[in-house]
């Protein structure tokens, strides 16, 4: 058993209850292109085109043989492009008949149909974060079944219901790489092990429940390491492709937050628009969030779908107010882990949390909190520090290939000068990967 001490849970309110829901019908989903570490996409569909569940809509330019295939059927309605035609999403129109596109597994096919038709992408490297190459083969793939982030449930309320499925995968997944599986679990009362299988039980505050924590504390990755990880949803969706050649459509998502009227967990479309999702039970005034409130992204009408990557949906005020002589105020509403306020020794169960930044942006203080919430052996400030100048190979040294994005949205949390190092650390980790090229 690992128990962390370091760290913080952010006492925010609205979480939802440990019960599974359906979710309303949806009529759109889409595949959003930031979801996806470097890729750039060569498009096999246009827009009026008709699809398939499991049709390829486009193939990674940087990786080739990794494809990105529909999780629907039905008619593509729009491509959306940013700046420099960046894709951004592309949004499918759920037909009322869906089809499936003909799987057909064997031992010799099995590897290559893997990328063929995307199951490969519930996967991701460490170090670098990104989708693994159609030709590798990983030494340890870690499998999380924790969920520390705000407003998450632990993954065991829904995954036991297809406990079955999940273990039969585990098998399937050995049998294919050959490789060490690692399953990180956070509930006392998971208890369906099987032979094979390496089980650690994690707990504490948040990060104890990131893939990037038990990656540390178990096999520390380094520049040669082949490492892989995913999250139970990912396993069954690999178990459904492999063991029944069908491609998964629902994952279970928590909705929760200060501005969801009834937090809640449902099973819904992979792809789904949020903002259909949330439909009826959403607050007036209120930023909509894909994944955590630490590291989601906010719903805007290009990226208005659930991240391929996100179990949850968060939602938080966007009304600021305005308070008289505001700092001045012993704020027993406000939450900090320096000890600024009155909430620190009052200690409020949970805290209505908005968008307010509460300062403006500044040189990096060398506060004791980035220490405090980082259990990683890893000297925090000198790393933060390094990343922002982009000294890379410093970085390097001070163990940045062990890290994603979400690995340091603490640091950002609790940074008082307002950097966001999740967007710093993925600008630094592009440029190490470049120079490897």
């Amino acid at each position: 058993m690992y128990h962390l001490k370091k760290g913080l849970n952010i006492p925010i309110s609205g979480s939802p209850e440990g019960t599974v829901s359906d979710s309303t019908k949806i009529s759109h989903v889409g595949i959003l292109g930031p979801d996806y570490i470097g890729m750039k996409p060569t498009m096999m569909v246009e827009i009026g085109d008709e699809v398939k569940i499991g049709s390829a809509l486009f193939e990674d330019k940087k990786n080739p043989g990794v494809f990105f295939t529909s999780p629907a059927g039905g008619l593509i309605k729009s491509i959306n492009r940013g700046e420099k035609r960046r894709f951004i999403s592309i949004e499918i129109e759920i037909a009322e008949q869906e089809d499936q596109v003909e799987i057909l597994n064997n031992d010799n096919e099995i590897l290559r149909n893997l990328s063929k038709y995307g199951v490969i992408n519930n996967f991701r490297t460490r170090p670098f974060n990104k989708t693994p190459k159609p030709s590798d083969i990983p030494d340890d793939i870690f499998v999380n079944i924790c969920d520390t982030n705000p407003l998450s449930v632990d993954p065991y309320i829904y995954l036991r219901h297809e406990i079955d499925l999940f273990n039969r995968s585990l098998i399937k997944l050995k049998e294919i790489f050959n490789c060490n599986i690692h399953v990180c679990y956070q509930n006392n009362d998971f208890n369906n092990f099987v032979d094979g299988i390496n089980y650690y039980n994690f707990n504490g505050p948040h990060p104890a429940g990131l893939s990037g924590t038990h990656i540390h504390f178990i096999k520390p990755v380094d520049i040669n390491s082949k490492c892989w990880y995913t999250d139970g949803q990912g396993i069954l969706s690999f178990g459904d492709f492999t063991l029944n050649n069908k491609i998964r459509t629902s994952k279970y998502v928590s909705i929760g937050g200060p501005s969801i009227i009834e937090p809640k967990i449902v099973k819904a479309r992979i792809g789904s628009d949020c903002r259909e999702l949330v439909a009826g039970n959403l607050k007036d005034n209120s930023r909509l969030i894909s994944g955590s409130v630490l590291n989601g992204y906010e719903i805007t009408d290009s990226l208005t779908f659930l991240g391929f990557y996100h179990n949850q949906i968060s939602a938080i005020s966007d009304e600021v107010p305005d308070t008289f002589l505001n700092w001045l105020m012993p704020g027993s509403k406000l939450h900090s882990k320096l000890g600024a306020f009155i909430s620190s020794w009052i200690k409020p169960d949970e805290f209505e949390f908005n968008t307010a930044l509460n300062g403006s942006n500044r040189g990096i203080v060398p506060v004791a909190a980035y220490e405090e919430v980082m259990p990683l052996n890893i000297m925090s400030l000198q790393l933060l520090k390094s990343i922002v100048v982009k000294d890379i190979e410093n970085a390097i040294k001070l163990g940045v290939l062990e890290l994603a994005p979400e690995d340091l949205s603490l640091c950002s949390y609790v940074c008082p000068s307002k950097y966001d190092y999740c967007s710093i650390l993925d600008e630094n980790l592009e440029l190490i990967y470049k120079e490897l090229q």
